[in-house]
């Protein structure tokens, strides 16, 4: 099952080309991915005791975003490994038509336990959850 998280372009996310900073589409993800989590990882989860690490981030960008775009980005995990999982991003501007992809992306999430200071096995409750919703995102 994927997310949709709109996103506000700022002013202060343009750069002097009139479109959307390429550093800044990482921070629309970060945005996507929190509105992602909260699907399965409870609100009151102790990030001190476990967590995420954020091991890789990529992106693709295909075409700029501009300050008055309306932008929405889709977020799913593409895949469970042992102790990480890939989230999958697709930023789209909507269009009278209806929407153009902009930029994709990927971020690698390992579990890590703060406390020990290693990474950890996907823990078996977020790895279900996981899994259902993938099996949802047809």
């Amino acid at each position: 099952m994927r997310t949709k998280t709109p996103i506000q372009v700022r002013f202060h996310d343009i750069d002097m080309a009139h479109h959307v900073h390429n550093g800044v589409y990482l921070s629309y993800f970060e945005q996507a991915r929190m509105d992602f989590l909260r699907q399965f990882i409870e609100k009151d989860h102790d990030w001190k005791q476990f967590g995420l690490i954020l091991a890789r981030n990529e992106v693709d960008y295909r075409q700029p975003v501009h300050l008055s775009d309306i932008v929405e980005v889709e977020t799913w995990c593409s895949n469970v490994g042992n102790k990480s999982f890939d989230l999958s991003y697709a930023l789209f501007v909507k269009t009278p038509e209806g929407r153009n992809l902009c930029t994709q992306g990927r971020s690698v999430m390992v579990c890590f336990d703060y406390k020990v200071g290693a990474s950890i096995s996907v823990p078996e409750a977020w790895r279900l959850a996981l899994a259902r919703l993938m099996e949802n995102d047809v």
